[in-house]
């Protein structure tokens, strides 16, 4: 052990940001959220954990190294159930994890380099200030005594040593020095201080729309004869490559079924009884992440509340709407964080909100990232929902599940007729006859297709697809699901690979591929042109609504989950450029769609303020450059050990260590 907390010397301000936070986070994660349950990726104790997976110089990783990382990162994700392997790799868990150890470690490589260090005092400092080794009133160290029975709980946990986590510690000090060293040039102007108060301070108060190839695809009308040109122009894209399929078959909607079984009120209150719901209350904790400079520092603080609502082993939990009120960015925090009861919404499974259905009163979930914000979330109550409060919901599940069991029963008969006359029309007539409609209208084509595309009606569906691909032209197959109801198809002809389509044949091919390359340049036209016609942001939004786009609107965009944060820094930063009643010039692209956006109204800051938030200012850019300094050396040394053979990376041992572990904490 160090000679622990015998003196402390005055330790000057250290700047630990980007990496230092991030491993110091990993570190903690650890103690302050004891159940994390990585039991199956542990393997506590594990003779392996020694295995060396990557070096860097003279600097190893070792297997231990790699697993606690991936620890630290998917406790983001966790609520102490089961990752499936695929997702940490589909999450990039995996490579995040070795990424940043081997930073950690060219980062210390260089500090050997440079003759920088950590003494022991540094790190007894540095370990006072951590959440959990000092009383929340007094903010005095808890002791040393109390300190080892922490440490020591922790090593029977399978959490790590006494002096491994000592040494992480001072790993992480070595590299705010680093940071320290690389960033000493850095300088910021007052101008960039003030542009930043200004965009920190300015609300503007936005209405938008997203146009995307669905709102315009009705309105793309292609002839027959641009159809053929682009065919004789492309033959050989018509060649086929795959196996292409020509199918007819008899639809069997549940819609329509569902008016042939009608409900009764004891099916209802059968139905209630067996599906008893009960809501949960929520109170919420939610901190925005506003520019891509704000994620260590928003994550670091996220942690802190996170330890302060659930406690420690010697700091007792904070009221949770006390900690809302001081610290929430949500507009409950005025309520405690209160949010009310929380609906069931299956069609919303992946909204933050629906976590609390898996939480009993009191449990305490997150944090946890959704979009661009950090959420802590606690069931304060729970109350079973009354029957005339659920019969919507009972009358449209039970219809839902009456009407497939129908539509099911129709399929069969259908299938049943289809295979003993092989005609097409005798099949529909069995399901038409019961729904009270004409046979045509049961009866589908799909023109030569491949796997993989989107079929009329029916879209992207594997399940079809995988009926139909082992059929023998003539063959038909059992009833398999499809939007709206049930399909039984028949594969009417099949073109192996080699052979070239006509354009009959490939007609459907051409115009999928032709509205592929013209759609997206139509939504973006449409966008434009609502933009070139809008005057005010006031006439956005009528022209939204004449063009059947959902209007939408937020504040700063502070609302909308942008999939990057270089899209929420380039949607902001034009928002924030809009004065009141102005329209953007450009829309944004985002994802498939092109988002247009008009300011209703616009805030500035009092810069009488800026005065009293210059220095903090100040230090956040500074900091900013700093890590950016510390970002572009360490890239840059990668590529140097990369260059002179002294980056090695043991991928087969990392890859039979994932193989052999197969679960992980679950999102």
């Amino acid at each position: 052990m160090l000679r622990f907390f015998a003196r402390f010397k005055g330790l000057h301000k250290a700047i630990f940001l980007a990496f230092c936070a991030v491993l110091l986070i990993g570190l903690i994660v650890s103690y302050s959220i004891p159940n994390s349950n990585l039991s199956r990726l542990r393997g506590g104790g594990n003779p392996a954990d020694a295995m060396v997976v990557a070096k860097v110089g003279s600097r190893e990783v070792t297997l231990k190294d790699f697993r606690q990382q991936i620890e630290a990162l998917a406790s983001t994700f966790t609520r102490g159930n089961t990752l499936p392997l695929a997702t940490i790799k589909a999450l990039g868990l995996d490579k995040q994890a070795l990424d940043r150890l081997v930073e950690d470690r060219l980062a210390l490589a260089e500090a050997d380099r440079l003759k920088i260090s950590a003494t022991d005092d540094e790190v007894s400092e540095q370990i006072r200030t951590l959440p959990g080794f000092s009383d929340p009133e007094t903010g005095k160290f808890i002791g040393k005594e109390e300190y080892k029975r922490i440490m020591m709980l922790r090593e029977q946990r399978g959490e790590g040593t006494l002096e491994e986590f000592e040494e992480g510690i001072r790993r992480s000090i070595i590299s705010g020095k680093i940071r320290d060293y690389l960033g000493v040039a850095a300088q910021v102007s007052d101008k960039e201080i003030e542009e930043e108060f200004k965009k920190d301070n300015t609300t503007v108060d936005l209405v938008y729309a997203q146009i995307d190839n669905s709102k315009v695809k009705d309105k793309l009308k292609l002839t027959d004869d641009e159809l053929k040109k682009y065919y004789d122009e492309h033959q050989a894209e018509f060649k086929v490559a795959d196996a292409v399929r020509k199918v007819e078959y008899v639809f069997v909607p549940t819609d329509l079924a569902t008016k042939t079984a009608p409900l009764k009120e004891e099916d209802l209150k059968k139905e209630y009884e067996e599906r008893k719901q009960f809501e949960p209350r929520v109170s919420v904790i939610k901190l925005n992440v506003l520019t891509p400079t704000d994620e260590n520092t928003v994550k670091a603080k996220i942690d802190e509340l996170n330890v302060r609502v659930r406690g420690t082993d010697t700091q007792k939990a904070e009221d949770f709407a006390t900690v809302a009120r001081g610290n929430s960015q949500d507009p409950s925090r005025d309520k405690g964080g209160d949010i009310g009861f929380v609906k069931k919404d299956p069609n919303k499974s992946g909204a933050w909100q629906q976590r609390a259905f898996n939480l009993k009163v009191g449990d305490i979930d997150g944090p946890f990232r959704d979009g661009t914000s950090w959420y802590i979330i606690k069931v304060t109550e729970q109350r079973q929902i009354p029957f005339n409060e659920m019969r919507p919901t009972l009358e449209a599940s039970l219809k839902n599940r009456q009407g497939y069991i129908r539509a099911s029963q129709l399929a069969d008969k259908v299938y049943e007729k289809f295979t003993e006359t092989k005609d097409i029309k005798q099949a529909a007539e069995v399901a038409a006859k019961e729904l009270n409609v004409k046979p045509e209208t049961l009866i589908r084509n799909i023109p030569f297709f491949k796997k993989g595309d989107t079929l009329p009606e029916i879209g992207s569906n594997p399940q079809f697809e995988g009926a139909v691909e082992p059929l023998k032209k003539g063959e038909i197959a059992d009833k398999v699901g499809v939007p709206n109801g049930l399909a039984v198809p028949r594969l009417v002809d099949l073109k192996e690979p080699g052979q070239q389509l006509t354009f009959e044949d490939a007609k459907f091919l051409v115009e999928q591929k032709l509205r592929s390359i013209r759609e997206p340049d139509m939504a973006r036209q449409k966008a434009q042109e609502i933009i070139s016609e809008a005057k005010t942001a006031a006439d956005l939004e009528g022209l939204f609504k004449k063009e059947g786009l959902e209007v939408k609107k937020d504040t700063n965009f502070n609302g909308f989950s942008f999939s990057s944060m270089q899209l929420v820094q380039q949607a902001k930063t034009a928002a924030l450029a809009l004065k009141e009643g102005e329209v953007s010039k450009t829309p944004i692209k985002v994802g498939a769609s092109w988002m247009v956006f008009g300011a209703t109204k616009r805030k500035d800051p009092d810069m009488a303020r800026l005065a009293t938030d210059r220095e903090g200012i100040r230090q956040r850019l500074l900091g900013d450059a700093q890590n950016m300094a510390f970002d572009t050396y360490v890239k840059a040394s990668r590529k140097r050990y990369e260059a002179d053979g002294k980056l090695t990376i043991y991928q087969d041992r990392i890859d039979k260590f994932l193989n052999s572990s197969p679960t992980a904490p679950e999102k």
